[in-house]
């Protein structure tokens, strides 16, 4: 399920570095060397971690049969015109839109219409009736809210939520599960999650799913591409975002030009060092307009700017095709043309629904069109500035206090912050003269800011409030009049230490063949194909981090080089 991915005379791009969001230092002193990171995304494997410390695997692609009706085959009763008409009636604002299914005089063919409704349309009701010329015709709406709904065909005992694991091949999650949910005919909102997961990687996870059958999920391993579901189960609850203890990676870097013992001695600090938990590139977007200043026009309240910046063309060879209906945009303005020419791939994105929203309010407002925007990607910008006066602050007192605790720190008290679960902040205390011999810089924490944290009382503290001063932020106007851009604040380990870690060096010729086995590979029973006359060195290490530490980060403390996918990119030409 893999298409070749490299290409030669790759276009000059222009885009964020390390350097612009922060990331200055390294903690280890031994030597760094090359190695291209994420190459192919099968060289980058992501499992994730339970809340119970169990590594999450796709073992069994096999699901429970279904209770109650025999589920029939929609292709047999639909035809493909009725199934898309009734897609698109799923996605429809307007409680009154309608479709009519052509149907005969067989009673029989009529029942088994509506059975293929209750089986794959829950949400809508169906009803039989004559039209003027005298044919039958099922009519197909959503049901309305305080109608009476048919009764649940849910069984009766079953736990409401189905859980299963979730295999994705370079793909984005949300695109993933909205994909699943048009398949299933349902809304994308009823999957529920403990964190999401790199795009260009292959990735395994927990998902929790209301009230559909677990055989409706499965039947789709026969159908979707770069996407497997199993190990299904009947649970009683949803997962929640942060139910997780971290995450287990096994990453190959290619064209490694390194020995044995740089390596090995890369390895042993990494392992027993660790790293600098700095907030990776994902955080900031990869374009050359970052995340970030978007989070800084929203916290201001400069809604037409927000909107120019979400937007606005980028810069750089690989935004070429992108940028064509953002230049429109600049140009005319017209949300609806702009809508016209942007392309298939982001018709769910942020910027489509950020026209979308301007078409539709009045007067095109723009802080009513940034709503249609769904409020968790709201959150990432205003949280990407947090993440960015982070890394800052961070960087600068690496540079002049080093690795070593400093009077008027900041250390947890009751728990550890990379266990921390859920929004709560955890409680923590200064670290004094008195207490200065029972901490070591690994229980030191630094402040996101925020209206619900206390700053180091050393000058560090002082840090913060110049640094977002010079954008125009007021550190102690953090609780914004727009509840949903108020910044809590929470604190974060400056230095994180991985488990589980193990490497070796792998030899390969072609660099379109796998270094990793997969879930997949596993349950198939595909093997890591031999390569011969193998000229190439690659290193593949595996490790674990806790929830919310970036691997990229620890990737960057062992090479030491940037990981910007600008970067990146000029180590894949050939």
């Amino acid at each position: 399920m893999e298409d070749a991915e490299r290409m030669d005379d790759t276009p000059e791009l222009v885009g964020l570095k390390e350097k612009d969001v922060g990331i200055l230092e390294y903690i280890s002193k031994h030597e760094g060397f090359h190695g291209v990171l994420k190459q192919r995304y099968r060289d980058f494997l992501v499992n994730e971690i339970d809340e119970a410390g169990n590594i999450i695997r796709l073992t069994d692609l096999s699901y429970p049969a279904p209770e109650g009706e025999k589920p029939l085959d929609v292709n047999s009763v639909l035809s493909k015109e009725d199934q898309e008409q009734l897609a698109q009636l799923l996605q429809a604002d307007d409680m009154e839109a309608s479709h009519l299914i052509q149907v005969g005089d067989d009673k029989e063919e009529r029942t088994k219409v509506h059975q293929v409704i209750r089986q794959l349309y829950p949400s809508m009701e169906s009803t039989t009736s004559d039209t003027a010329d005298g044919k039958k015709v099922i009519k197909v709406m959503k049901a309305k809210p305080g109608v009476k709904r048919r009764k649940s065909r849910w069984p009766k005992g079953r736990p409401d939520f189905c859980k299963f694991v979730l295999y994705k091949e370079n793909m984005d999650l949300n695109d993933a599960l909205g994909l699943v949910a048009r398949y299933l005919h349902i809304r994308p909102h009823n999957f529920a999650m403990a964190g999401n997961k790199d795009k260009r990687a292959v990735t395994v996870q927990e998902i929790t799913s209301y009230r559909i059958d677990a055989a409706r999920i499965g039947r789709l391993n026969d159908v979707l591409r770069g996407i497997r579901m199993g190990n299904f189960r009947y649970v009683k609850k949803a997962l929640n975002l942060g139910e997780l203890s971290g995450n287990h990676f096994v990453i190959v870097l290619r064209n490694a030009q390194c020995s044995e013992q740089q390596l090995t001695e890369a390895m042993t600090s990494f392992k027993d060092v660790g790293f600098i938990n700095y907030f990776g590139m994902q955080r900031f977007g990869n374009s050359s307009i970052a995340t970030y200043m978007v989070g800084i026009a929203l916290l201001k309240c400069k809604w037409s700017e927000a909107v120019e910046l979400i937007l606005k063309p980028r810069e750089g060879g690989s935004n070429k095709e992108d940028n064509k209906w953002r230049e429109h945009w600049m140009k005319t303005k017209n949300a609806q043309s702009t809508l016209d020419k942007m392309p298939r791939h982001k018709r769910t994105s942020a910027e489509n629904q950020l026209l979308t929203g301007l078409m539709k309010v009045q007067k095109a407002d723009p802080f009513q069109a940034l709503l249609f925007i769904p409020r968790h990607v709201r959150l990432i910008y205003i949280h990407s500035f947090q993440s960015y006066i982070w890394n800052l602050v961070l960087s600068r007192r690496i540079q002049k206090y080093g690795l070593q605790p400093i009077i008027g720190d900041l250390v947890p008290t009751d728990n550890d912050p990379s266990e921390q679960q859920g929004s709560g902040v955890i409680k923590t205390a200064y670290i004094t003269e008195e207490n200065k011999s029972e901490y070591s810089i690994y229980d030191v924490v630094l402040p996101l800011p925020g209206f619900g944290i206390k700053y180091p009382t050393n000058e560090v503290g002082e840090w913060y409030k110049s640094m977002m001063a010079e954008h125009g932020i007021d550190s102690d106007k953090l609780k914004h009049h727009v509840k949903d851009y108020s910044l809590l604040g929470d604190y974060r380990k400056i230095l994180v230490k991985p488990k589980n870690v193990a490497w070796s060096i792998q030899k390969y010729s072609n660099y379109k063949l796998h270094l990793t086995q997969t879930d997949l590979d596993k349950l198939e029973g595909t093997e890591v194909p031999e390569q011969t006359d193998c000229t190439e060195q690659a290193v593949k290490m595996e490790f674990s981090l806790p929830s919310s530490t970036y691997a990229t980060m620890a990737i960057r403390e062992i090479l030491k080089i940037d990981t910007s996918s600008v970067h990146q990119a000029t180590l894949n030409k050939t």
